[in-house]
Formats: structure tokens, C-alpha cells, sequence
């Protein structure tokens, strides 16, 4: 960690320079003895992808910035703060520390934190940052820390970890195949916590992770904006039973929206399958995530399209829907719109359909569009359609 970037010119130099390319600032010379040009391009770099992630870094003067990896890999702040409403007690330890984001979080939350980190260099950027935030109530340790709750005399309320891939070939991964390895570790982590929250890339195959755990009482499912960003495992010491699946649908202007059931449940829940009404209702991604099709009937009394489709319908608008409503304005068999010479401007999205987006919207001349849509899927009666339709904006 090189403190002459935290110097007064350098940060004025990094905040002007922002909106420059960093790969230009990068062939220039350094203007600051002290500080490599590598340097300054990283931190001008890095600082700008925080604009968005970590609004509350970016708009605070004197953030040491790391490597960029270190930045791709830190929660973001809207999905930290859902984190650490999820701890339990007055006494956290972050065993995968980071960059921080998630410390900063529990410690508006607990009493006192632990940030452990195995990078000597990010745990001390991270103390930079955290003392700067203003979180006292935050220690740190670098070094392993498993090591650290071996060591650790102290209850610990809640254990959370981030565990890592140490082979990333291909797109399936146990937690054993981790650091720490959290399937060989787990028996040692419950004599230590009461509460584990265990976070997991959301390409993990939910059971599958569930088969490597025990005493999970919940698994959060957490979107942002309809994109799934990761999966929650919150295990219990003295937890025995069937855990809750918790969609979690996240937005910067709205509260949290949550969709709950009982794993195992979808599987015994009846499910019938009708033609399309006058609205459409496409469930957001942490729904789709978590397998809850035939839930989402029940809950919000819409139909099925089709078993594989994964499109529902209804006669009214139903405003607190978790996911896209849109208006029908017309349902056309995908056989009829082929033969039709109209121009259209829409977003694209195929659901149980056998060409993709991009070469229908090339096939069709099809322009963009901010509010219409055009579904091309397959209804009750397995018949290919194209529904033209408009989004509806609910203001909460």
C-alpha cells in the first residue's frame, strides 16, 4: 500500500482524471515522484467502476483503491446491506474480508466486527478504508482465518464467508473444492457461531449445495434488477427441519421484496395451465433462480402458459407482482407474423422457443424499444406465438 496516493494533489489528480481512459493515463509519465503511472491508472480505474457498485466509496475523498479484481469481487452496497440484516447478535467475524464492503455493512449493525483477510496489503487497505468510514467497532486480522477462530476465545454471534474458488475450470463447483474448504470446516464453524452465512455464486445448483451443508434454515436468493447476483446459505447451530427459500428482489429506489415458501413445497403444489387474458407476467430472476413456478400461481392467482415456458397471465393488474407486467395488446400465431410485412420497434424475449433474440430481431428488422415487447413463446396448446405487449410501471 503505497499512503503517498492518499496525498492531497494525487487524490485532486485522480478525481480530475476520472473520466479519462486509464489505458491513456497509463503511456503518460507520473507527475508524482513517489507514485508509479501504474499506479494512478489503477486507482483512477478502480475508482470509477465503484461510481455505481459503491456510491458511497466513490463519493468519499482520501478511498484506497485495489487491484481490479478485488473490486469485481465485493458485494455491492445494496447487496451488502441486505447481508447484514441477515446477522445475528452483537459479535461478527467476515472470514473472507475483502475489500470490505461487507464489514462496513455488519458493523452499522453489530456491536464488534472481525475482518479477516489473507492478503496482507488488501487487509490494510481495507483498515484504511473502514477507519475512514468511520467504523471503530471494527478490529482486523490478516492471515488465514480459520486460523483466527482457533485462536478466538470470544462467542461468535455470526460467521460469515465468502469461500473461493481454487479451480475455476468449468461452471460447477462443490464448496469442498473452496478456501476454506466449508464442507470439511463446517462441524468446527458450528461449535464456534451460532449463525454461518455462507455466500455462493448464483450458478451453484441450490440443492446441490444444500447436499454439502447441514442445519440450513434458509436460502436467500438475491436479485438486483432482475439479474441473480448471489445465494445465501443461512445455517443455524441448533436449527433441525425444512428450509425457507427467500426470493429477494432488490432495487436502489424501492424496499426489498420478498417471496418465501418452504423447500419442497413447489413440488406438491397443484398447477393447471390456461390461455392467455389481458396481462402478462414474467417473474424476476431470483423466482426463475429458485425453481418456484407452480408457487408463483399460488400466490399471486396468476396462470401458467406453459410447463416450460415460464410465463403467467391474468385478467386484472396485479401491482406487487415480483417481476415484468405488461399489457397485451395483441397475441399473433408465430406462422401468421412471419408472413407479415410490418415494421416493429420492441425488446425481444423468447421463452420456450427455438431461435434466439438477436436472430429474430435481424430476421424481422426489428428496432429497439424502452416500453414495447415482443414475447415469442409457446401458449397451453403448444402452439409457437408472438405476443406484442407493453410494460407497465407500477409507482410504489
Amino acid at each position: 500500500m503505497n499512503t503517498a496516493i492518499l496525498n492531497a494533489d494525487v487524490q485532486a489528480f485522480i478525481i480530475k482524471n476520472l473520466n479519462t481512459n486509464p489505458a491513456e493515463i497509463a503511456l503518460k509519465k507520473t507527475p508524482f515522484a513517489a507514485i508509479t503511472i501504474k499506479e494512478l491508472a489503477q486507482q483512477i480505474d478502480c475508482r470509477k467502476r465503484c461510481e455505481k457498485k459503491l456510491p458511497l466509496w466513490f463519493n468519499t475523498t482520501g478511498i484506497y483503491y485495489p487491484e481490479k479484481i478485488n473490486i469485481e469481487q465485493a458485494s455491492s452496497q445494496i447487496t451488502a446491506a441486505y447481508k447484514a440484516s441477515l446477522i445475528k447478535g452483537l459479535n461478527v467475524v467476515d472470514a473472507s474480508g475483502g475489500f470490505g464492503v461487507d464489514t462496513y455493512y455488519f458493523a452499522q449493525q453489530a456491536k464488534a466486527v472481525t475482518h479477516c483477510e489473507l492478503g496482507t496489503t488488501l487487509s490494510q487497505i481495507a483498515k484504511h478504508n473502514l477507519t475512514l468510514l468511520g467504523c471503530p467497532n471494527v478490529d482486523f486480522f490478516a492471515g488465514d482465518s480459520l486460523q483466527f477462530i482457533k485462536k478466538n476465545n470470544k462467542k461468535i454471534d455470526t460467521l460469515f464467508i465468502d469461500p473461493s474458488r481454487r479451480n475455476t475450470a468449468g461452471k460447477v463447483f462443490k464448496f469442498a473444492d473452496c478456501e476454506p474448504n466449508l464442507a470439511q470446516n463446517l462441524p468446527f464453524y458450528l461449535q464456534k457461531a451460532d449463525r454461518i452465512i455462507v455466500k455462493a455464486a448464483p450458478m451453484l445448483d441450490i440443492t446441490f449445495g444444500l447436499n454439502e451443508l447441514k442445519n440450513v434454515s434458509a436460502i436467500h436468493i438475491v436479485s438486483v434488477k432482475n439479474e441473480c447476483k448471489e445465494l445465501l446459505y443461512i445455517i443455524d447451530k441448533d436449527f433441525t427441519g425444512v428450509p425457507n427459500l427467500v426470493c429477494v428482489l432488490l432495487s436502489p429506489s424501492q424496499a426489498p421484496v420478498l417471496v418465501c415458501a418452504k423447500l419442497g413445497n413447489e413440488k406438491n403444489t397443484p398447477l393447471s395451465y390456461c390461455k392467455i387474458k389481458q396481462y402478462l407476467y414474467e417473474p424476476d430472476a431470483a423466482i426463475l433462480k429458485a425453481g418456484l413456478f407452480k408457487t408463483v400461481c399460488k400466490l399471486f392467482d396468476v396462470g401458467k402458459l406453459n410447463p416450460n415456458s415460464h410465463l403467467y397471465t391474468a385478467t386484472i393488474l396485479i401491482p406487487n407482482f415480483p417481476g415484468r407486467i405488461l399489457k397485451i395488446e395483441s397475441v399473433t400465431a408465430y406462422s401468421v407474423f412471419e408472413k407479415q410485412n410490418k415494421k416493429h420497434h420492441a425488446n425481444v424475449v423468447c421463452r420456450n422457443f427455438n431461435l434466439q433474440p438477436e436472430k429474430i430481431k435481424k430476421k424481422f428488422k426489428i428496432g429497439n424499444s424502452d416500453t414495447q415487447f415482443l414475447y415469442f413463446t409457446t401458449d397451453n396448446l403448444d402452439q409457437k406465438i408472438v405476443i406484442m405487449c407493453k410494460k407497465v410501471e407500477i409507482n410504489n
